[in-house]
């Protein structure tokens, strides 16, 4: 009887924490359909999650802990989460070949949600107790929060840059393989932009030309809510540098606002002397400058859930297909986290990774939930259209409070392999 009431508790804290995720995410939807925030307001907030307040978190949760030991002894997350990655993304091609769903049921399938709703899940965990039961080594809630949030970090890394590796290439296929790169003005195409910034002289231009301007502006600057490096000016390498051109220039390429907060973490974690002046809370440097990136960081999790729910409000949705919907959240919220629980059951507690019921249940829940809202920001960078995405996407997050089970299943499985 009391294994049944812990499950139930269980279950009752984790649904309490998702009704929780998901009514911030309603915060936003129901923002938005009042007209308090309009499309331009949303990509905007969503530009600066990604590319001030995602970072500004990633150093200051991940910094403390991107130690030597810390990596060697908590690989398995990233590896996981690639690995998890790469087999949804095998799952939804299958359905994609199998039922001819769109490709971006592709993406959809292998694309959790790794940053926002996971974070903001583990506040509403620990608000309700229910972390409290994945503490380790007489840790308190809070050092168990902050644990945990540092490994969905490290895994949510893994996640940006496939996403932003392999989804433009994939979902451009949806677009009818036949448009050309200069396929017209409104024909935007994944990578760094082209476009040089107009300077007018608004003494010669007239206000309603400024402001014909502004709207262009507007309606092209969904795809930076990606938070892509955009080029810099071209200049003259040394010769004896050239070789190195191309390779960096790549490199550039790939380059995003999360991950440079990711390689700014990793040089101050592993460098002693700069994590002991600017992460330890005893640090001189601490008090003026690392509290301030903290305070930034922390509105990352709450406003990031807020502009999903205003811009699935926003973005018009069409008919989605009964079959796509069911493939892509059959593979998010059934068989993802049936494999997970399957892995965690046949290899925790075998030494062949760190025994820690807490990692057991991340491992659980990383590859679980609803498709990330990225997609829909993908689909407008490649120019196809949006409408069924975000008709899934509103089904998907709809459904988020099935999180609850998982949790629940998740929980049970860490103490009988504790």
């Amino acid at each position: 009887m009391s294994s049944q009431s812990t499950v139930l508790d269980t279950f009752v804290g984790a649904l309490e924490g998702t009704i929780s995720v998901l009514l911030t995410c309603f915060a936003g939807y129901a923002a938005a359909r009042r007209g308090l925030l309009d499309r331009v307001t949303v990509k905007h907030l969503s530009k600066l999650c990604t590319s001030l307040f995602l970072p500004c978190l990633l150093i200051v949760q991940m910094g403390p802990e991107l130690t030597p030991s810390f990596l060697s002894r908590y690989w398995i997350i990233p590896l996981w989460g690639l690995v998890s990655t790469v087999v949804a993304l095998l799952l939804g091609w299958a359905g994609q070949r199998l039922f001819r769903l769109k490709h971006w049921t592709i993406i959809a399938c292998g694309r959790p949600n790794s940053n926002a709703l996971p974070l903001l899940l583990l506040q509403s965990l620990e608000s309700t107790g229910v972390l409290s039961r994945l503490a380790t080594n007489g840790d308190d809630l809070q050092e168990t929060l902050n644990r945990a949030q540092s490994l969905l970090l490290l895994n949510a890394i893994v996640q940006q840059v496939v996403t932003f590796q392999l989804s433009p290439p994939v979902l451009r296929l949806d677009d009818g393989h036949s448009k050309s790169i200069d396929g017209g003005p409104g024909t935007l195409r994944p990578g760094p932009g082209r476009i040089l910034p107009i300077t007018q002289d608004e003494e010669r231009v007239g206000l309603l030309d400024d402001l014909d301007g502004m709207e262009e502006t507007d309606s092209i600057d969904g795809p930076a809510a990606l938070g892509a490096i955009e080029d810099i000016p071209d200049f003259r390498w040394p010769k004896h540098l050239k070789f190195a051109e191309k390779p960096l220039k790549m490199a550039w390429q790939c380059m995003s606002p999360p991950l440079i907060g990711a390689i700014i973490a990793l040089i101050f974690g592993l460098i002693t002397p700069l994590r002991e002046t600017f992460l330890d809370k005893n640090g001189a440097m601490y008090p003026p400058i690392t509290q301030s990136v903290a305070n930034l960081g922390k509105i990352f999790v709450v406003l990031q859930t807020f502009s999903v729910g205003a811009e699935l409000a926003l973005v018009p949705t069409a008919r989605v297909g009964i079959l796509q919907t069911v493939w892509v959240l059959s593979v998010r919220f059934l068989v993802m986290p049936a494999l997970s629980v399957l892995f965690v059951w046949l290899t925790a507690g075998r030494g062949w990774y760190v025994n820690d019921p807490l990692v057991w249940f991340l491992l659980i829940l990383i590859p679980a939930g609803p498709s990330a809202m990225l997609l829909v920001n993908v689909a407008e960078l490649v120019d196809i259209n949006q409408g069924p995405i975000a008709a899934y996407l509103t089904i998907s997050y709809l459904l988020s409070p099935l999180m609850a089970v998982v949790c629940s299943i998740g929980l049970v499985v860490v103490d009988a392999k504790s």
